[in-house]
């Protein structure tokens, strides 16, 4: 076993020999992420046999996580904590996926079971409050080690494979009803002069935050914390920025993300009471998508509804395992638990 603190260390071959067609688990994508969470930092453990690399998780020393809706002062009191004590989270930067690859041939127990243990051990010695896994599969979740708490309540994403050659060919594929809703948005949108756009860089950051950020509270959600520099990096994972406008008016914009032939959308901003702004910017994702030839469209969780429309299903990756770091800690959460 190895651990390792920046992902040039190690062969990019061997990583990516590893992480296979999983979506946004390659060398190239995790080096973009180190640049977007420069104020995280990454510990990279790496289970060999022999020369082989069978189980990597990387995990991200984070304290400033955005926490998900829940009782003010219960947010207000984890956020001071992981402010001291750190959170330790595996996952994929960026993504909303898992940070573990398994070699597929092997059992995944005892590798999950060293690579937990190894975690458990690095947050310890970084005076780390919890260890994190996210964004597993169900079944992936049961093979953790006893002291890990496991749950399958998270909200999973969503995800559509790709089966068409462009966006007509999608509306043909679809029913009726689908196809009346495509043409009253666009004909709704062309009344209200809605232009929708698309870049490779961001020329006015500020104005993009603004409406991500209200985004986010009208959902409850905290700000992200990587929102600006995944705007001002994008150029390095050949990011897709969409904008609709008004006039000179940002009204709408968000963010495609590209990695092992998979898309996903994040950083959706809104202003207010612009209606049909939302349905052109995922009109357009899906007519890049389908001319970048991607495999997989990931749209991650919340409005299921909206999304199902559309064709996505959602992902079985809305399960957890999590423990505490400290003996005082762990008594303590299994006291409320």
């Amino acid at each position: 076993m190895k651990v390792v603190h920046h992902v040039r260390e190690v062969d990019a071959d061997t990583w990516d020999d590893l992480s296979g067609e999983m979506p946004f688990q390659s060398h190239h994508w995790y080096q973009f992420g180190e640049q977007v969470m420069e104020d995280c930092e990454p510990f990279y453990v790496l289970v060999f046999q022999g020369p082989r690399l069978v189980g990597r998780a990387a995990l991200w020393k984070v304290r400033n996580e955005p926490l998900p809706k829940m009782p003010a002062l219960l947010r207000t009191s984890l956020s001071a904590l992981f402010r001291v004590s750190p959170l330790l989270i595996c996952r994929s930067p960026l993504a909303f996926t898992h940070g573990v690859a398994l070699a597929d041939d092997l059992d995944p127990a005892p590798i999950l079971s060293a690579l937990s243990t190894c975690a458990m051990e690095i947050a310890r010695e970084q005076s780390c409050s919890f260890v994190l896994f996210d964004y597993l599969k169900t079944s992936d979740a049961e093979h953790f080690p006893q002291a890990f708490l496991k749950s399958s309540n998270l909200s999973s994403g969503t995800i559509m494979e790709n089966r068409w050659s462009g966006l007509e060919d999608f509306l043909s594929a679809g029913n009726k009803k689908d196809r009346q809703h495509y043409k009253r948005t666009v004909r709704e949108a062309e009344k209200l002069n809605i232009r929708i756009e698309r870049h490779t860089r961001v020329e006015n950051i500020e104005e993009a935050l603004r409406l991500i950020r209200n985004v986010e509270q009208a959902h409850g959600a905290l700000p992200n914390p990587w929102a600006r520099r995944a705007l001002e990096q994008m150029e390095k994972v050949n990011g897709l920025y969409l904008t609709a406008t008004i006039g000179e008016t940002l009204v709408g914009c968000g963010l495609l993300l590209e990695d092992n032939t998979s898309q996903t959308t994040s950083l959706l901003g809104l202003a207010d009471n612009v209606q049909y702004a939302y349905f052109m910017l995922a009109y357009e994702s899906l007519s890049a998508a389908f001319e970048h030839k991607v495999r997989f469209l990931r749209w991650g969780s919340g409005a299921y509804e909206v999304k199902e429309r559309f064709g996505f299903s959602r992902e079985d990756n809305g399960a957890l395992a999590f423990s505490a770091a400290s003996p005082f800690l762990q008594k303590l959460f299994q006291r409320f638990m």
